[in-house]
C-alpha cells in the first residue's frame, strides 16, 4: 500500500519441506506485484505477507485484494484458494466463491 514498501511472502511447502520466505526479484516486490503473483497462482500456499520496512502483517489486506481479483474473473476457485480465503478472512468471504470440482 505504501509505494516505497517491499512485500515479503511466507509460504508453506508441506510437511517435508516446511515454510520459507519466497525468493523474488527485489524490483518485483511491490504491492501490486505481490497481489498479482498470488492472484495468478505464481505464489501459492501463502501463510503470511509482511510489509517492509515496518514488518507489519498485511496478510488480510493482501487477501482482500486477491479475492477481489478472483471475483472479477468470475471463475470457481480451487479448494486450496477457498481454504486460504476461509483461513485468512473467514467463512463468509470464502462462501462467496464457487469451488472448482
Amino acid at each position: 500500500m505504501n509505494a516505497s514498501s517491499t512485500y515479503f511472502v511466507l509460504v508453506d511447502h508441506g510437511s517435508n519441506i516446511g515454510r520459507s520466505w519466497v525468493e523474488r526479484d527485489p524490483a518485483s516486490m511491490s504491492w501490486q506485484d505481490t497481489i498479482s503473483d498470488i492472484a495468478t497462482g505464481q505464489i501459492e500456499n501463502v501463510i503470511e505477507v509482511r510489509e517492509a520496512p515496518s514488518w507489519r502483517d498485511v496478510t488480510r489486506d493482501v487477501a482482500e485484494c486477491v479475492i477481489t481479483e478472483w471475483a472479477m474473473d468470475d471463475e470457481p476457485v480451487s479448494y486450496e484458494r477457498y481454504s486460504w480465503v476461509e483461513q485468512v478472512i473467514g467463512t463468509r468471504a470464502a462462501r462467496s466463491f464457487l469451488r472448482a470440482s
